[in-house]
């Protein structure tokens, strides 16, 4: 009877036990659970938070499935699956017969009482075997076919393993009966493991791309594939084993040029977006951590650990289970080597190989084993790792849903987090908590960098979850062995390790407080480079890239200082570790051979030295797990302090269940977070002190009505506004208002709705004051998700005037309009969020200031036809506006604000006459403009003056809105098409297709670039640098082979019969040569981190300098998303990953190059021969592998940047995105840019996994050759067995580290390729060009402009054609003209933002052309119609640099009414909103969002009063104020700019009516330039016409104004 059969019997019956009870708890659970059904179905309803509210809306239980509803082939599937489940119960029932047989045969034979029990254990094994066959022939349940058949197949491979083992064991007393029984066992064991393993689990699959993927992804699928589910769903056992549902991605990657997202297999749902979202925020509802009366701190980060690991409990049984089984099987191995090298030592002749075959064996198959095991662990952590990610950012993207803007409203400052401007703050005590103000979150970009960077670093944990569990029971493993080795030698030498705990605890500090100034640092420069990129227009206007890139070098120095002490503290923790084994093996050795004298076998040597190495893996992995740990603990901390900050309320209908929009003593501010995770005393108490309040407000907006609000810059009317959607914090009263329910629209693609079921009443929209646009087409921002109804939608463009913008469009309305509307003018941003609350839903509208960026024509038009339009008829409308006169006859309800109270509110006839009005309009001396007047425009119309004006030369209704299409590059026809033929022929209308404005991210193809390489290598330092570091790489790769070689020699003394040498002298040398290599191996990294720090400083320099310095064109053309792409995530691995890549591809192939050679000196030829042909099968794999590794990295990071851009637009238009009931449709919208990012990130680790099992599988080849030769070649003694066998362990280690390691440099060299790809732009002219211009230039201020003409692109038309003026020293000139006339393409040209075709500008006879743009444009200045400011103080925003005291400061805010003219102390109450302005340390927000449009204009304008250009040109600078500080502003350009040269871009023909001259353009020439009496006493000029369009009265007035001295005089 073969050996441990009996054995064998009884564990295959323990196995069929374990598979019983296995399936008996599945069905229990499945009974429980009776179907499917969503996380939330049944929870109290009184409970709900967005999250479900959010799940109930968006899912549907159809989409929690794989796919099997559209199951493709389904009947051959189970046809074919029937079939081979039939021949497993046929060949498990021959076993049982064959085994019964035997059975009978043993009771006759009187074999004995273990024979028969064996063969009862087996026919027991062989019958389970059948009876789960035979209950799943019938079945067409998927789960039961896939359970049974993944039972059978691991019932069957132990038992064939078991089986096989004992059968090349050598015999013992076996007959011929008991060989043949045990032969024909195996063989229908193994038919029926062979069967089982093919087998498929379930169907091919089809899923509906558009379910899953953004909707640019699905347009691009050709041709659509059926079975485009992953196959991991329905894979048979051996698939699953080997990773070969993978193998049809690197099939279609071999054979085409490129992979895209459409033509990798849908993602698995255990992976999906939606199913994770779901069940993570039930998990969040349900799950709150408390042990006995021990809750955490709200913010430390344990709850929120916690809840992802009840999140994803099966998984991590997973791990530790894999775990568990690797611990031991990596050990196995070694026994089989002792056993091996110890039968050689025994019989060096080799004259009985019986037991060697079995330890060949052996050896092979546990590394085997353990390799297939060690995959499916990772496999494992791989889905562990992308689930956490994606419910993170899930959460993640909820939260920033429902939270408070905080991030708009509060005010943060980049040094906030910085203790000195010199980084000081890094001599706080290591390991301190994270600092202050981490939780506050108040910059956008600190909340980008939570969704990505921190996201990122705590999901990579998962991959670090094998080494918590696996280091201590390696270490209690490797304990056990080494004493079976060494004897109590091993725990002295163990012992040596206790010396370095308290190492894990320093370690930890350090890396602790390393890491958190890192990432605040990151935070820091992402946040500052987020406000740098939206405001480059105004950093070239005033000259400032060279300051702020200085500044966020200044930033980044910090971050590569901090980046460089963590590798610092990183490789020297390595070290200390990698020391730990090394001196754990010279002490056992010492106190083994020397104290108490033993001998130093190779069988003991080499088994010892290898379990050493492994240990060493143990123990050097925790550090690296450690300082993941750390790192992704203080990134769920921040995380848990975003997630528990405070959300918005949703106010309650009133008490009837009406839509009433009423405030009862009502006292509001601007939002603050007073959650008690995110509080800072130092921080909140700053923010209080400046705090703005809206006090007791009693208002009722009667329904259906147009109601006015207005007052003085802020004076809190946005405020007014924010708080009835619910934005801002109610600090006591009432306040009742309707919102928009989240699923407003969300509605499914196809719906047709009926047009008196079009208005939702209650629903609600928002036009905010800043317009925020999406980057996509003008349509799609009008639709916002709706469906296309063709009237409603004509309808809307025409009471919106935005007929004749889409006639000048090249594209119309689907022209792309780029980030937040960059390539559209500021009126026509307004308009277009307009156009989107009128084409909506809502019942109620709010609109915040509309008016005040488009000309008075415009607003006359948007009031007469759009408010008091058709399309507003019934629809409850609250206007904020300084249109006081135009608006207030119209109202049903005025309210009046000032400093935060309500100074009145009623009917629009007690508005006049209670006063209020006189000072919200023009003053009396200049004319009125009065309700009669406008009654004769609305209702007249003027009818001879519309005979006057004739239809080629009126002014359209988009006059003089500048930055507009054509200006930006977009060609344009030369007249526009009347209102009606674009509305009888809005379908068959032949336009040419619309021009891609921002084009797809390009993605290269194939291997990375020679100059790719080039640029990173050159990067990292010169000749010398590269020529120590390989020195020091080449010097530490030959250490090992001398430890080994050393441990040969020694080992083989006895052998050798050596008495001329101690056991003391062999131990130093070997401990020479171990140290030596130990200090070259750690002094490595730090050649290779020095130069990596110097690259990232290089690179980022360079890529800063170039994005700073591109052309214009280039920022309007490309998405933000993809420069703070390149920015963050790219840089962050580049400074984080690429050096360890780099330096272990280095390492293993100078370590597999010299290993290679050792045994080869060995074993001769045949070795080299097996060695080659295994090579080339690792030349293949690898091959595959690289390519497509390649193309799925840069798939990853191309799709992530869609994911991005949604994060950054649901970041800066949260208010506006709840107003619109649009948060179902964002959510539904991010969770498909998601699972298109998940996609290739998941196929490219699967791909890994693949490739990994193959080579692994290779290298147990590998090692099982290297023992066969050992065993069948006499000569090779077995001190050279055990340096053969040990290097055969690193051979296969080198070889499946060098490629992944090589194969993850070429991934991570992907980040420098994207970074090269933009470091090499058209760049604008030099800054500087000699001779200079004096200092004192310009001294007068005349211009002369000679024939320009201006082109934005070789291809596009011209934009000025051959203009010529001169504008005298001092004049000021107001520059007129409708959309497209070429007003600031000509103030774009004063700055060289676009060069002369031809023609020249000449300003105080030096021709701009000639000069160096810093020169240029630092003597100019310009005011901007979207004001921009960058975060920080007052003092900051005003005095960028610190060039200006503060008196000067406060005499500009004075300049410009910020604050009075006489800065007297005022005494003010509890209640009474301080002047923010009289505190230059006032904070303000990220984009001066805590200020109004009309407050930001005003700060522009004291900058430009500070920076006294002698040439200022003004684009529609006081848009967005009163008219009352609107004339104050003009009294300060007379006083101020009196000698200055002024050109003007208006819209208020008040504005410029006083002007020295005025300048029409139309279609890129001048068609009028003289001052303005002259023109208006010619009534046959274009400009009279226009100033008869605006009434009889106000015609009057302007033409006393145009009579009066100019201003220049």
């Amino acid at each position: 009877m073969p050996r441990l059969q009996l054995e064998t019997g009884i564990f295959l019956c323990i196995c069929c036990l374990s598979s019983l009870l296995r399936f008996v708890v599945v069905r229990r659970r499945n009974i429980k659970e009776g179907k499917i059904k969503l996380s939330f179905d049944d929870e109290d309803e009184n409970n709900k938070t967005l999250a479900r509210e959010l799940c109930s809306s968006i899912f549907k239980v159809s989409e929690f499935a794989d796919g099997y509803v559209n199951a493709i082939h389904e009947d051959e599937f189970w046809r074919k699956a029937r079939t081979r489940k039939i021949c497993v119960f046929f060949v498990t029932s021959a076993m049982a017969v064959v085994e019964t047989i035997d059975l009978g045969w043993s009771i006759i034979e009187e074999d004995g009482t273990r024979k028969i029990w064996t063969n009862i254990s087996l026919i027991s094994f062989s019958l389970y075997l059948s009876y789960i066959s035979a209950a799943s022939v019938a079945s067409r349940d998927v789960d039961f076919n896939r359970r049974s058949i993944f039972h059978v197949f691991s019932l069957t491979a132990t038992a064939l393993l078991l089986l096989t083992s004992s059968a090349i064991l050598p015999p013992h007393g076996q007959d011929i009966r008991h060989a043949i029984t045990m032969y024909l066992s195996i063989s229908l064991v193994f038919s029926a493991f062979w069967i089982s393993a093919g087998t498929k689990g379930g169907p091919t699959l089809h899923f509906s791309p558009g379910a899953i993927y953004s909707e640019d992804f699905v347009s691009e699928i050709t041709p659509m594939t059926k079975n485009n589910v992953s196959e991991s769903t329905g894979a048979s056992p051996w698939d699953v084993m080997m990773f070969s549902f993978a193998t049809r991605v690197i099939k279609f990657n071999y054979t085409d040029k490129s992979v895209q997202v459409g033509d990798l297999p849908i993602i698995p749902l255990s992976v999906r977006a939606g199913f994770l979202f779901t069940r993570m925020t039930s998990v969040i509802q349900r799950h709150k951590l408390r042990i006995l009366k021990w809750t955490p701190k709200r913010g430390s980060g344990w709850e929120l650990g916690y809840q992802l690991v009840r999140a994803n409990t099966s998984e991590l049984w997973a791990i530790v289970g894999y775990t568990l089984v690797a611990v031991v099987l990596f050990y196995v191995p070694y026994f089989f080597v002792l056993r091996l090298v110890h039968s050689l030592e025994v019989d060096p002749s080799r004259s009985d190989r019986s037991w060697g075959w079995w330890y060949c064996f052996g050896l092979f198959m546990s590394r085997l084993l353990g390799y297939i095991n060690i995959e499916q662990l990772w496999l494992s952590t791989t889905l562990l790792q992308t689930r956490i990610k994606v419910e993170l950012n899930t959460i993640l993207f909820t939260k920033t849903l429902a939270r408070k803007d905080i991030a708009s409203s509060s005010a943060v400052i980049h040094e906030i987090v910085q203790k000195n401007s010199d980084g000081s703050s890094e001599d706080a005590p290591p390991g301190e908590e994270i600092l202050e103000h981490e939780g506050e979150f108040s910059s956008k970009a600190q909340i980008m960098t939570l969704m990505t960077t921190d996201v990122d670093r705590v999901s990579s944990v998962a991959m670090q979850l094998f080494s918590i569990i696996d280091s201590p029971l390696e270490i209690a493993v490797a304990t056990v062995f080494l004493y079976k080795l060494l004897g109590t030698s091993a725990f002295v030498g163990l012992a040596v390790t206790c010396l370095f705990l308290p190492v894990n605890h320093i370690a930890g500090k350090f890396v602790m407080g390393a890491q958190n100034n890192l990432m605040k640092a990151r935070d820091e420069r992402v946040s500052l480079m987020n406000e740098i990129l939206g405001a480059i227009r105004m950093l070239k206007f005033m000259v400032w890239e060279g300051k702020f890139e200085a500044r966020i070098s200044n930033i980044r120095g910090r971050e590569l200082h901090y980046q460089k002490l963590s590798y610092t503290i990183e490789t020297t923790f390595n070290g200390i570790w990698s020391a730990t084994p090394l001196i754990v093996t010279l002490v056992s050795f010492w106190h083994f051979a020397v104290f108490r004298g033993q001998l130093l076998t190779p069988s003991i040597a080499f088994t010892s030295i290898a379990i050493f190495s492994e240990l060493r893996f143990a123990l050097s992995s925790l550090p690296e797990t450690i300082i993941y740990g750390i790192q992704g603990f203080v990134s769920l901390r921040r995380i848990e302090k975003y997630l528990q900050g405070e959300e918005i309320q949703y106010p309650p209908r009133g008490p009837t269940g009406s839509y009433e929009i009423v405030l009862q003593s009502a006292t509001v501010s601007w939002p603050e977070d007073k959650s008690p995770s995110t509080r800072s005393v130092s921080v909140q108490s700053t923010i209080a002190r400046q705090k703005f309040v809206q006090a007791d407000m009693t208002l009722n907006f009667p329904l259906g009505e147009l109601s006015l609000v207005c007052g003085k810059t802020g004076s809190g009317k946005t405020l007014l506004l924010l708080s009835l959607l619910g934005e801002v914090d109610l600090l006591s009263g009432q306040l009742s208002c309707p919102r928009s329910p989240i699923d407003t629209t969300l509605i499914p693609p196809g719906t047709r709705i009926k047009p008196e079921d079009w208005i939702v009443e209650g629903a609600c929209a928002y036009v905010p004051q800043t317009a925020w646009l999406r980057n996509a087409s003008i349509k799609d921002n009008i639709l916002f998700s709706l469906p296309y109804e063709e009237e409603r939608y004509n309808r809307t463009l025409e009471c919106c005037a935005l007929v004749s913008d889409l006639e000048v469009l090249e594209g119309g309305d689907e022209s792309e309009i780029g980030e937040r509307g960059v390539t559209l003018s500021g009126g026509q941003k307004a308009r277009v969020s307009l156009a989107r609350a009128v084409y909506s839903r809502a019942s109620m509208i709010l609109l915040d200031d509309v008016l005040s960026a488009v000309d008075a024509h415009t607003a006359h038009h948007l009031y007469q036809d759009c408010l008091k339009g058709d399309l507003m008829v019934g629809r409850t409308i609250i206007l904020v506006s300084h249109h006081v006169r135009l608006c207030s006859l119209g109202a049903k309800y005025v309210v009046a604000l000032e400093n935060g109270r309500v100074v009145y509110s009623g009917d629009s006839t007690g508005f006049e006459e209670s006063g209020v009005m006189r000072g919200l309009v023009e003053s009396e001396d200049k004319g009125k403009s009065d309700i009669e007047g406008e009654d004769e425009i609305r209702d007249e119309h003027v009818a001879h003056i519309v005979d006057e004006i004739a239809q080629d030369v009126r002014m359209d209704t988009s006059t003089n809105d500048s930055h507009n299409a054509e200006e930006r590059g977009i060609s344009a026809p030369a007249a526009s098409a009347t209102v009606q033929k674009v509305l009888q022929t809005p379908a068959s209308k032949e336009r040419k297709p619309a021009k891609k404005l921002i084009d797809e991210e390009n993605r290269a193809v194939g291997r990375i670039a020679i100059p790719v390489w080039e640029t990173y290598l050159k990067a990292n330092g010169s000749i010398i640098f590269w020529t120590v570091f390989v020195l020091f790489f080449l010097l530490a790769a030959v250490a090992v082979p001398l430890e080994n070689a050393w441990l040969a020699y020694w080992s083989g003394a006895p052998a050798r019969q050596d008495v001329d040498h101690d056991t003391i002298f062999y131990l130093r040398i070997y401990a020479s040569i171990s140290l030596f290599g130990l200090l070259l191996q750690t002094s490595r990294w730090f050649v290779l981190y020095n130069g990596s720090i110097r690259a990232s400083k290089v690179l980022h320099e360079r890529l800063l300098r170039v994005v700073l310095s591109a052309q214009i064109r280039f920022h309007d053309t490309i998405s933000r998303g993809r420069l703070l792409n390149r920015f963050g995530k790219d840089f962050e691995g580049i400074d984080s990953s690429l050096a360890g890549n780099l330096g272990r591809s280095v390492e293993n192939g100078i370590s597999l190059t010299v290993t290679l050679c050792a045994i080869t000196f060995v074993g001769g030829p045949l070795f080299v021969l097996s060695t080659a042909v295994l090579g080339i099968l690792y030349y293949k794999v690898a091959k595959l592998y690289g390519q497509c590794g390649r193309d799925l990295r840069r798939l990853d990071s191309v799709t992530r940047s869609p994911l991005y851009s949604i994060y950054g637009e649901t970041i800066a238009g949260v208010p506006v995105i709840r107003a619109f009931g649009a948060s179902a449709k964002f959510m539904a919208d991010m969770l498909r840019c998601v699972d298109t990012n998940s996609n290739p990130y998941y196929w490219l680790w699967m791909l890994n996994r693949w490739v990994a099992v193959r080579v692994n599988s290779l290298t147990s080849a590998i090692v099982g050759c290297i023992a066969v030769l050992v065993l069948l070649l006499p000569s090779v003694s077995a001190a050279q067995a055990g340096f053969a066998l040990s290097f055969g362990t690193l051979i296969s280690m080198d070889l499946v580290l060098l490629m992944r390691h090589f194969v993850g440099l070429e991934q991570a060299m992907v980040a420098v390729e994207r970074v090269k790809e933009f470091s090499d732009l058209p760049q604008e002219g030099s800054e500087i060009v000699y001779p200079r211009p004096p200092a004192s230039w310009p001294s007068e201020g005349r211009i002369d402009c000679e024939d320009l003409v201006v082109r934005y692109a070789p291809d596009l038309p011209d934009v000025l054609h051959k203009i010529s003026f001169i504008v005298n020293p001092g004049e000021k000139i107001g520059v007129l003209g409708r959309t497209g006339s070429g007003k600031s393409t000509l103030a774009l040209s004063f700055f060289r933002f676009v060069e002369a075709t031809s023609g020249r500008i000449i300003i105080d006879r030096l021709d701009i052309s000639k000069i160096g743009l810093s020169d240029l444009r630092s003597k100019l200045m310009i005011i901007p119609q979207d004001p921009t400011i960058l975060s920080g103080t007052l003092r900051s925003v005003l005095d960028v640099f610190g060039e200006y005291q503060d008196a000067e400061i406060y005499e500009a805010l004075r300049r410009v009414h910020l604050i009075p003219s006489v800065d007297s102390e005022i005494s003010q109450g509890v209640d009474t909103n301080a002047n923010v302005f009289r505190d230059l340390d006032s904070r303000v927000s990220e984009g001066g969002e805590n200020f109004s449009a009309g407050e930001k204009q005003l700060l522009c304008m004291a900058r430009a009063i500070l920076m006294k250009s002698r040439i200022l040109i003004m684009d529609e600078a006081t848009a967005s104020v009163d008219y009352a500080t609107d004339e104050l502003i003009g009294k300060t350009i007379l006083e101020e700019f009196q000698d200055r040269t002024i050109l003007t871009i208006a819209h208020r023909l008040r504005t410029v009516i006083n002007f020295d001259r005025v300048m029409l353009l139309e279609g890129g020439r001048i068609l009028e330039f003289d001052s303005p009496a002259r023109l208006m006493s010619d009534t046959s000029s274009k400009f009279y016409a226009l100033c008869r369009a605006t009434g009889d009265r106000e015609f009057s007035a302007l033409q006393r104004l145009a009579e009066a001295e100019p201003i220049g005089a």
